[in-house]
């Protein structure tokens, strides 16, 4: 089988590349027979091996259909699968385009990593409403795949038929096991303590300063705890960053706030988590989608605290309703965190679901679901 993927790619630094990078990999590695082309956007790199070829040939801002097409009469897939996020593909009607083009010599996934509806869609300019646009996308498309029940629920309200849209959760990779003292030494952490961890890049979404007011009510029932924040601060946050640490400093907290500024690479990342005793991802956001850096964690095997929106219902339905907080509520997401810290008996038997769950959705596990969706295709 051939299989085109039209995505970001590493060395980007995206989390979309990611992804299509750990479902590749497994992809080849459990079917022997398949070979996989990935069309990418600039900021890949190129590979060409015997079952794995890389073209790099579109951008995002520019006419793109003029540019995948010929790779893909080149490439003949049977298959053609988008990685899609809107901020790669705009909801404008280039992307519709696009599909009307391959559909005429391939059959279509596409991955919907994100999904509006009108009322939380924020795009300008568009000719139609969002809902509207998604109907679109489900019509010239033979299979919709997206990562959460909500997500699917939102679809077929749309109006798209139940029958085209499949459930398959993120992956996850299982990160390397290191010492937490040794972690916590290579990346000049403090070796004593607990370490609350908020990974990732910041943006207005992810609603980090929640962190920093629940702090001093944690340091009053843990006296050791310090909050980590990794991911490279990107220069459109500036100003998040900036209130994060204005924060710190009017709560009396800051000594207590790390933040590292520089980018994790891959090969550091187990490190981070390695080094954390919970991770925290207090964003707050309407529509729907999943959650890379929540996979992360639980392929840490850390316990993930998540603010209660459909962006994180695989910790409640998967783990435990206890691991949710309100919302913009720094008293409730204090009061889980020191649950998690100080009660033993409770922290095992999350980690316990926590690794099962890792298991359950690896990448392997759903590289096979995607190869079920291409054959019955």
């Amino acid at each position: 089988m051939r299989i085109s993927y039209i995505s970001t790619y590493p060395p980007a630094l995206c989390g979309i590349a990611t992804y299509t990078h750990y479902l590749t990999k497994s992809l080849l590695k459990i079917d022997r027979e398949i070979k996989i082309f990935v069309i990418a956007e600039r900021g890949a790199s190129e590979i060409k091996t015997e079952r794995l070829e890389v073209k790099v040939c579109f951008e995002r801002e520019k006419d793109y259909v003029g540019k995948i097409t010929p790779v893909l009469k080149d490439t003949l897939p049977e298959v053609v699968h988008i990685q899609h996020e809107f901020a790669i593909f705009n909801p404008d009607q280039r992307f519709l385009n696009l599909l009307q083009e391959i559909r005429k010599r391939a059959k279509i996934v596409v991955t919907l990593h994100t999904v509006h509806t009108n009322a939380t869609s924020d795009w300008e300019g568009m000719s139609m409403s969002m809902e509207e646009y998604n109907r679109k996308i489900g019509k010239l498309t033979h299979t919709i795949v997206v990562h959460q029940d909500s997500m699917k629920k939102s679809l077929s309200s749309q109006g798209i038929p139940e029958n085209l849209i499949h459930v398959i959760p993120h992956g996850t990779e299982i990160l390397k096991k290191v010492d937490k003292k040794e972690a916590r030494k290579r990346l000049n952490l403090p070796e004593d303590g607990k370490i609350i961890l908020s990974f990732g890049f910041f943006s207005k979404y992810k609603n980090r300063d929640l962190v920093i007011e629940a702090l001093p009510y944690v340091l009053d029932r843990v006296q050791n705890a310090y909050l980590l924040f990794s991911g490279y601060p990107r220069k459109e946050a500036k100003k998040e960053v900036d209130a994060c640490v204005k924060k710190a400093e009017k709560l009396g907290v800051k000594d207590r706030v790390i933040l590292m500024k520089r980018f994790v690479p891959d090969e550091e990342i187990h490190l981070v988590f390695g080094a954390s005793d919970v991770v925290v991802f207090p964003y707050f956001q309407k529509y729907f989608s999943a959650s890379g850096s929540l996979h992360l964690a639980i392929g840490a095997f850390k316990i993930p605290v998540v603010s209660n929106i459909p962006k994180f219902e695989e910790v409640p339905q998967n783990i435990s309703e206890e691991l949710t907080f309100e919302p913009k509520n720094p008293s409730d997401l204090a009061r889980i965190l020191v649950k998690v810290l100080k009660d033993e008996n409770f922290r095992k038997a999350a980690v316990e679901k926590v690794k099962n769950y890792a298991l359950e959705t690896s990448w392997d596990e759903v590289a096979k679901k995607h190869l079920q969706i291409y054959r019955a295709l």
